[in-house]
């Protein structure tokens, strides 16, 4: 039997798991680039483990067995977060694609609509609403719900625990990955000056007074890894 990617976490069916009617739990692959992302949306999706059946934890790889939803955190993936979702869409293992992000202006929702997102939902949904946009995906329709409340169980994000915001730690993440301001600035649709308040924080924050220096704690910090080894249940 094909095993899936070496940086695919697999999780095993529970007894009890309904398979093959539309009333089942809807099969779901988490995707990002960071380990913490998909345990952080591993962990607020698990309270509805009646509604959603969380199959595979995919740490920068595509879904290695038939997932209903392949959902997509797009955290630390805006230079190439519509490249992904096209993957996604393409690939035949996947039903279709939802995206998980705190980019929803009217640009960045058509880019992701038109690489194939079926459903793209604001991080200001809560929990509830996200479910309801991963089953509505899986029966073939589309939503865009733009919530107003930020969900009861956060995920959490790199860099977190150093007191980094969201948005500091997706520009920490894209100097790590050697982007310069301005491309950082393109990818998160800011300023150049906004990149550099929020990089100001970001050194303060990690106590470091360089570009260089910020990179090698990073890189250092367990949060910020990118990949790990299969777990089998």
């Amino acid at each position: 039997m094909d095993r899936p990617p070496l940086s695919s976490i697999e999780r095993a069916p529970e007894s009890g798991d309904s398979i093959g009617h539309r009333l089942a739990p809807v099969s779901v692959a988490l995707v990002n680039d960071y380990e913490l992302v998909v345990r952080g949306l591993e962990a607020m999706l698990d309270e509805f483990d009646d509604r959603v059946r969380i199959v595979e934890l995919d740490v920068q790889t595509e879904p290695g067995r038939p997932v209903d939803v392949a959902l997509f955190d797009d955290y630390g993936s805006p230079l190439r977060g519509v490249e992904r979702v096209r993957e996604l869409a393409a690939s035949p293992l996947v039903g279709s694609v939802v995206v998980y992000t705190f980019h929803t202006d009217a640009d960045a929702l058509a880019k992701l609509v038109a690489a194939g997102a079926q459903t793209v939902v604001s991080k200001a949904s809560v929990g509830s609403e996200l479910v309801a946009s991963l089953e509505a995906a899986a029966g073939g329709g589309t939503m865009l719900p733009i919530g107003q409340r930020r969900a009861r169980h956060d995920p959490m994000w790199p860099g977190a625990e150093s007191g980094l915001t969201p948005r500091e730690s997706e520009v920490a993440a894209l100097l790590c990955s050697g982007a310069p301001n301005r491309a950082i600035a393109a990818a998160l649709c800011v300023s150049e000056n906004t990149v550099k308040t929020h990089l100001k924080a970001v050194f303060q924050k990690l106590q470091v007074s360089t570009r260089a220096q910020a990179v090698a704690y990073l890189m250092t910090t367990p949060s910020f890894r990118r990949r790990r080894p299969l777990l089998t249940a």
